[in-house]
Formats: C-alpha cells, sequence, structure tokens
C-alpha cells in the first residue's frame, strides 16, 4: 500500500501527552510552543485584515488557562505589528496558570489596554481564547455572558484551537458556545470539531504546526502502535488525496471475473429500488460483474432498469435459501438488506447468510433491522463482516436512543465493532467508521442533500463493489463512505443540496473515480 497523508485526529487526552511529551521529553520550553500557536492565530487575524482592506479593530477575549496566554500573546503580536488590540480578560486573576500570568505581564508592560465593556460591536475581529480543549463543565455566569457578547457582536470571530464551549471529544455543546469563522486548531484535528454540533460551531478549521512532534504510527489497520503518542483508541480522516492510494488498482490484463463478483441480495415486494441502487453504484464502482436475488415480483422492473445485471428470483422461504446458496457459490462479495423487509422471509435469509456464507459481506439496512438485537448472529460469523447502520438502525441493534448514540456516536460505533470483530459505518452527518481493532475514521465529505431514500443503498453497493475488486477489508468501508460523500457533494453542487436523489449521486460517481 502506498504512503498516505490522512489526517490524524486526537483526542483532548492524546493531545496533552503530545504537549507533555514535547516539553517534558524533547525539552521544548512550554513558552516556545505558546509562541508559536500566537503567531499562528495572529496571522489568521492579519490574514483577514489584508482579505478585506480593513486597517482592523481586534480584540482578544481570554480566559485563565494557557488558552487565555495564546490569546494575550496574540494581542502582544498584533499591537507589535501595529494593529490596534485590546485585552478582555474574562478569567480570574487569582486562577491564572503560570504562562496566562506571564503573558499578561508582558502586555501590561506594553500598555495594551485591558477593556471591560458590556458590548463588543465596535470590533472588527474578536479573538476567542476563553476554553481551550480542557473543558469537561457547563459554562455559566459571566462566561456565558461573555459568549453571548461575543456572538451578537458582528465581528469575524476566530477560535483559539477550538471554539470556547465545544467538548472536544464528542462536539456536544457545553451549556453554550462561541460561533467561530475561523478555528485555529493546534497541531492535529480534534473530534469535537468535526462532529455535530460542534462542527457548526467551528467555521473554517486550519491547522497550525507549532512543532509539536508526532512519533505516533500512522498506520491505521494494524494492532495498537507502542509509541509514546497513543493512549486508547486512534482517529483519523481521509482527504481527496487519499482516494489513488486506496483505491484498487485496474489491470489492464483483467477480465470481468478478475474485477469481482458481486452478490446483492435485496429488494421486497414493492421495494426493488433498494436492489437497483446497491448493484448499480457496486458496478458503477468498477465491479465486473452483480447479480441480485430479489423477489419475483421485482423480474420485470430489474430486467428493464438494470439489463447490465445478473437476476435470480425467488417466491418463498424454501426457494430462497436454495437460490441464495447457489449465488453464493458463484459470488466473491455479499450485500444483504437494502430493501429486503422484515417479514418472516427476510428474517430466514438474513439468518440463513449469516449462518452459512464466508465471503465479505456488507449488511445494511433491513438486513440490520432483522437481527432484533440478536448480535451473537453478527459475533458468529465466520467472514470479514462490514455492517452500515444509521442511527435508527444501530440504536434497535444495541438496545439504545439515537440521543444516547449521539452523545458519543464514536465509542458506539468501536463498543459494536471490538464486541463482535466487524467493521461498524455508524452512518449520520458524520458517518462514523470503527474497525476491529478500535480504530476509528470520521468522514469529513458529504452534505445534508444526501439524507435522502436510497443514499444508504448506493453507499452499501460502493463498498461491495470496491470489495471485489480486492480493495484492502479495513480501508474499504472508509474509503466507501468518503467517496459516498464526495459523489454527494458533487451531486449538490451540480443542482442544489435540496435536489439531489440518490441516482445523482451514482451518476456522480464518475468525478470521483476513474
Amino acid at each position: 500500500m502506498q504512503e498516505v497523508v490522512m489526517k490524524h485526529i486526537v483526542t483532548a487526552d492524546q493531545m496533552k501527552l503530545r504537549d507533555r511529551y514535547s516539553i517534558t521529553e524533547i525539552g521544548i520550553p512550554s513558552s516556545v510552543l505558546m509562541e508559536r500557536a500566537s503567531f499562528e492565530i495572529a496571522e489568521e487575524v492579519l490574514a483577514y485584515l489584508r482579505e478585506t482592506g480593513k486597517e482592523g479593530h481586534v480584540l482578544c477575549v481570554c480566559g485563565s488557562g494557557n488558552n487565555g496566554g495564546d490569546g494575550a500573546a496574540c494581542a502582544r503580536i498584533l499591537t507589535l505589528k501595529g494593529v490596534s488590540c485590546d485585552l478582555y480578560l474574562a478569567g480570574n486573576e487569582d486562577h491564572y496558570t503560570d504562562e496566562m500570568k506571564l503573558q499578561v505581564s508582558v502586555c501590561r508592560k506594553l500598555k495594551i489596554p485591558e477593556v471591560r465593556k458590556s458590548t463588543f460591536a465596535e470590533y472588527d475581529v474578536i479573538v476567542d481564547a476563553i476554553f481551550g480543549i480542557g473543558l469537561t463543565r457547563e459554562i455559566e455566569g459571566n462566561y456565558a455572558e461573555v459568549i453571548r457578547r461575543i456572538n451578537a457582536s458582528g465581528a469575524f470571530v476566530i477560535s483559539a484551537d477550538i471554539a470556547s464551549g465545544v467538548h472536544a471529544d464528542s462536539g456536544k455543546i457545553m451549556g453554550c458556545a462561541v460561533q467561530a469563522d475561523v478555528t485555529v486548531t493546534m497541531q492535529l484535528m480534534k473530534p469535537g470539531m468535526l462532529l455535530y454540533p460542534g462542527a457548526e460551531y467551528s467555521g473554517r478549521i486550519r491547522i497550525a504546526d507549532i512543532g509539536i512532534p508526532d512519533e505516533w504510527n500512522a498506520e491505521p489497520w494494524g494492532g495498537r502502535p507502542a509509541g509514546k503518542m497513543d493512549t486508547e483508541r486512534r482517529i483519523y480522516s481521509l482527504d481527496e488525496t487519499d482516494i489513488p492510494s486506496y483505491l484498487p488498482q485496474r489491470l489492464a490484463s483483467g477480465n470481468k471475473g478478475t474485477f469481482g463478483k458481486i452478490l446483492v441480495i435485496a429488494g421486497s415486494r414493492n421495494m426493488s429500488g433498494a436492489a437497483y441502487f446497491s448493484a448499480l453504484s457496486a458496478m458503477r464502482m468498477g465491479a465486473g460483474m452483480v447479480r441480485i436475488v430479489t423477489v419475483d415480483d421485482n423480474r420485470e422492473i430489474i430486467q428493464r432498469e438494470l439489463p447490465e445485471a445478473l437476476l435470480s428470483t425467488y417466491t418463498d422461504a424454501v426457494e430462497a435459501e436454495d437460490v441464495i446458496d447457489k449465488a453464493m457459490d458463484w459470488a466473491d462479495v455479499l450485500c444483504l438488506g437494502p430493501g429486503l423487509g422484515t417479514d418472516e422471509v427476510a428474517e430466514t435469509i438474513v439468518k440463513h447468510v449469516l449462518e452459512t456464507a464466508v465471503q465479505p459481506l456488507v449488511l445494511d439496512a433491513d438486513g440490520i433491522n432483522c437481527l432484533y438485537g440478536n448480535t451473537e448472529l453478527l459475533k458468529a460469523y465466520r467472514g470479514m463482516l462490514f455492517i452500515t447502520p444509521h442511527m435508527g438502525e444501530m440504536g434497535r441493534l444495541v438496545g439504545r436512543t439515537i440521543a444516547e448514540l449521539k452523545e458519543d456516536p464514536i465509542s458506539a460505533a468501536v463498543n459494536l465493532s471490538t464486541a463482535c470483530d466487524l467493521v461498524c459505518v455508524l452512518k449520520d452527518a458524520r458517518t462514523c467508521t470503527a474497525l476491529p481493532n478500535g480504530n476509528v475514521f470520521i468522514n469529513t465529505s458529504g452534505n445534508d442533500g444526501m439524507a435522502t431514500a436510497g443514499s444508504g443503498d448506493v453507499l452499501s453497493g460502493i463498498l461491495a463493489g470496491l470489495l471485489g475488486q480486492r480493495c484492502d477489508v479495513l480501508a474499504a468501508a472508509p474509503l466507501a463512505v468518503f467517496i459516498h460523500g464526495k459523489a454527494g457533494d458533487a451531486a449538490a453542487s451540480e443542482s442544489g443540496r435540496r435536489n439531489v436523489i440518490a441516482s445523482d449521486i451514482i451518476g456522480n460517481l464518475k468525478k470521483i473515480v476513474r
């Protein structure tokens, strides 16, 4: 596999570990790290002023900790560059960290104005340096009022490391939060600025290199590394540059058998569309052959709309098992569940496949619903298993509410993945893909236009198509999710988010993969 440039994402504890390692073991003074961080924030302020042509009146709003120290040092840097800059010290001076005390002392010697204003409307730019990634309590009192003033100011807001009030690990809003236009985050992204609702408060994210060494093993597919930088799980995200690194190579000498035989067991009476979308998506991803197994009611429409697909049908559970057994003997990869229904026939099919198949299996939609919480069937599967639930399906499977799952989607996905030795693609506005080794990918592609019927069926087909072409079994799911989202973004760019339908996503796959 080629070298990749996927982004690392770290929790608050993992970032603190990197800070301590840099300071205590490498010997980089904490003041040097703070100076680098403050310089990057100041550069973002100056870039905005240059772009807008404003002379600029800037306010740095500082808390009591080292995040506040970043803000105070930023005020100093801007002042020395000739920018009109004020300080608003929101924290209790008795609680200042040593670094914050030092930075405030320097600002006072430079006579940088300290203000106590009830409104911030006069400022062009506000630097939010109230709370950093260590926030764990609800914001109230004076701090909540200061955040309200920032949000009501109309100024361009730049947050230092993370928007104050956003929980760094979960994205939860801790009572209230600053609505940032830009977040300058230090060294590595944090999950909370990608997960909703925190993502809505983070604005554009700029990753600032402040000189913290990263001795973290970048390879997500193996077991847990022994590097000094690791605690608990590792989190990643992909970008466009990762697609060619993981996309299976096409052999010029290949044939249709070379590129995978995909069996799609999907559809029910009056539900032919799911089988169609899943099968067509697998084909568009480059699968050599696709066979659909569905109820006989769907024969005519599938043959008319997708003549490229092979087709086998059944009328009852007994016939379904026989047809599926023969088709599984032929197939390299299975996709089970889209539009299958949850009647007795569907339950029989799902149970039969999980108990007898050995191929890589994508279990989606009604394939999950038919389990009725029986995760033992998942644990017993003999092949590589990929499960792709949305929040409602996941809730029914593990016995939790959607609200509970949304509190910590990463842990929800990881818990199922590690307990059942499978890949869990927990679909939401920020889909989290958990690997059996406990590592996670947060997807950053896609848009709300993809919240449309059939979109999940498309994803199941993309994943099956990649697996059929022998994509690395652990890379396939995060890659499929990212490609699916990018195709949805292309569709939204073409016609607007409100107009996106599932077939638009399929139609735009050709813009993302070649």
